[in-house]
């Protein structure tokens, strides 16, 4: 295959598999390890961020970036072909590839109708349709230009300063918690920020090109300037009982999440979770129906929360 086919090829493993070695990934693609490794080079040049994750189970991860492989398949569609799948993986079906490399792109249009109907109750987790619909409407216009490396005049609903017209040098487009950003030289603040795509209500391409610094990297960005990437992360142990016990069982809220039923109407939900604005929303959501094993700084953290409600009513 030609290199774009293998660094297509590389994007829908990584999209469909969640995180894959360089060796795998090498007998993949039937190329050398050093060539992979190459491979992420120029990908990281093009602004696809795709994280190395170290560890006996670690390997690289794609971090967002899923435009290019939004492939418009209906939910229907990619149900009746997974069954079709699972059926035919046992028989002499003489495509079996092909049939592989489909259902990675199927299982891409799974995970994301998947997060659009991911909730817990009354607290949303994960942002709905209409927020997605939103966010990928100037999508493509924002990434075109970082590649372009044109100037971009955007119209940006804040929640401080409310709608307000900036010029910015668009450096990348990166994912978090489900929720689309922009990370880019702000002319108005003369410093990189990072604007919610789904609060962008116009966008304009300008004439006006821009360089990135050559000491600017969106990786050391977002771990060393950013708040909003530079969370804390707890370990968290909870005691969770109906109604919302079954829901929580059914979902994926942590990163190595454990579930253990207690009774039929308990559960003991374990896991790492980071942001804490998050977590303690979606704990109080639960209301009495919740109890905070661990951590010690997390239950002082909402009690302190609770007396600041208290003293507003």
């Amino acid at each position: 295959m030609s290199k774009f086919s293998n660094l297509l090829t590389l994007l829908i493993l990584l999209k469909s598999r969640k995180r894959m070695k360089t060796k795998e990934l090498a007998e993949a693609l039937g190329v050398s390890e050093r060539m992979i490794r190459k491979y992420m080079s120029d990908l990281e040049e093009a602004n696809i961020n795709v994280q190395s994750v170290p560890g006996p189970t670690g390997g690289y991860e794609l971090i967002g970036y899923d435009y290019i492989l939004n492939l418009d398949i209906k939910k229907e569609e990619a149900v009746a072909l997974e069954l079709a799948a699972k059926q035919l993986k046992t028989t002499n079906f003489t495509l079996k590839e092909q049939l592989e490399s489909l259902s990675n792109k199927v299982k891409i249009t799974s995970e994301r109708n998947n997060q659009l109907e991911d909730y817990s109750g009354n607290v949303v987790l994960k942002p709905k349709a209409v927020s997605l619909e939103k966010e990928s409407k100037f999508e493509l216009e924002i990434q075109a230009a970082c590649i372009s490396k044109n100037k971009l005049r955007i119209r940006y609903s804040s929640v401080s300063s409310g709608p307000t017209v900036r010029v910015v040098r668009p450096y990348g487009i990166i994912t978090r918690n489900n929720l689309k950003y922009l990370i880019a030289y702000c002319e108005k603040k003369e410093k990189p920020i990072t604007f919610k795509l789904m609060r962008v209500d116009q966008v304009e391409i300008l004439e006006d090109k821009f360089h990135i610094p050559e000491d600017f990297s969106i990786r050391n960005f977002m771990r060393n300037h950013l708040g909003l990437f530079n969370e804390e992360t707890y370990n968290i142990k909870l005691l969770i009982s109906k109604p919302f016990s079954r829901s929580v069982s059914e979902g994926i809220y942590a990163e190595d999440q454990k579930v253990s039923w207690v009774d039929e109407d308990t559960i003991l939900f374990e896991g790492q979770m980071s942001g804490r604005p998050d977590i303690i929303r979606w704990i109080l959501s639960m209301r009495t129906s919740v109890k905070v094993i661990e951590p010690e700084i997390l239950k002082n953290e909402i009690k302190d929360e609770l007396k600041k409600m208290l003293e507003t009513i």
